[in-house]
């Protein structure tokens, strides 16, 4: 790794629970030899990337980041930050890979691809999407959203469709997939498809959107199998995109299971 590598490598040891860092505890994280680290925030600190308290003289992130992340946000288009990841996911998957972010109570297509031989194929509109309950990037979103979100787009949906939501299925739902850290249908929207989804995260760690695969059921996925391919990529997803993942869902990834109930004391 090359000395700026390094250097920039310090950047990622802060995060929203550890906002600030002293000179002590950015050795204690990165490994490094004293000299080195104090030589890596200084620089960094010349650069704008990081500023330094002049009581504490903790470190934390610096403008230069909140400047280069507004310019990204404006000049780059949010599929590009993502294409070539859901493209490596559909090679590996064989099948139909989608991106898509929450627009009140929408679904809209940020990047999708679909790099396969296969005769049968899932049918896709991109400016069609349907709605959050049918889908499972929808339910995926509602899992991770607020109480009074779910509320508000069950409302949403009802008023606009027409269609009375059971709130008490809805809630089994969440519940699942929160548990699971990835959700999934089969042959809700239409008969012989199904799909997987996992939640993509703002930089407050909020869900924003999902990323999804869809598949004629008979093809005989394992929605396990295929929530374990999404979640490989979870986290660069979200991070492209300007993201963190929080703690939960890292721990839920990561061990394949919800996380342990704490007891209260």
């Amino acid at each position: 790794m090359s000395t700026i590598a390094k250097a920039l490598h310090l950047l990622d040891l802060f995060t929203p629970a550890r906002p600030a860092l002293g000179l002590g505890e950015v050795q204690r994280l990165a490994g490094r030899d004293k000299a080195t680290v104090h030589r890596h925030l200084v620089a960094l600190a010349d650069a704008g990337f990081l500023e330094q308290d002049a009581g504490t003289r903790a470190y934390r992130l610096g403008h230069a980041l909140t400047r280069l992340a507004a310019m990204r946000a404006r000049t780059v288009d949010a599929g590009d930050m993502v294409s070539s990841v859901v493209e490596t996911i559909a090679q590996q998957a064989g099948e139909l890979v989608h991106l898509s972010q929450l627009r009140g109570f929408d679904l809209v297509s940020i990047c999708y691809a679909e790099q396969h031989d296969h005769p049968v194929r899932v049918s896709f509109d991109a400016n069609s999407l349907p709605p959050l309950f049918d889908t499972s990037s929808g339910k995926v979103i509602l899992a991770f959203s607020s109480e009074a979100f779910v509320k508000a787009a069950t409302a949403d949906h009802s008023a606009r469709r027409g269609v009375q939501v059971q709130m008490d299925a809805v809630q089994q739902d969440v519940l699942s997939v929160r548990q699971a850290g990835f959700a999934k249908t089969r042959d809700v929207l239409e008969q012989g498809v199904s799909s997987v989804a996992i939640p993509v995260f703002d930089a407050q760690g909020s869900v924003s959107g999902a990323c999804s695969i869809a598949f004629p059921t008979a093809r005989g996925h394992k929605p396990e199998d295929i929530a374990a391919l999404l979640v490989a990529h979870g986290f660069d997803l979200t991070a492209r995109l300007g993201g963190i993942v929080p703690a939960n869902i890292t721990y839920i990834w990561n061990n394949g299971h919800r996380e342990p109930e704490r007891s209260e004391t």
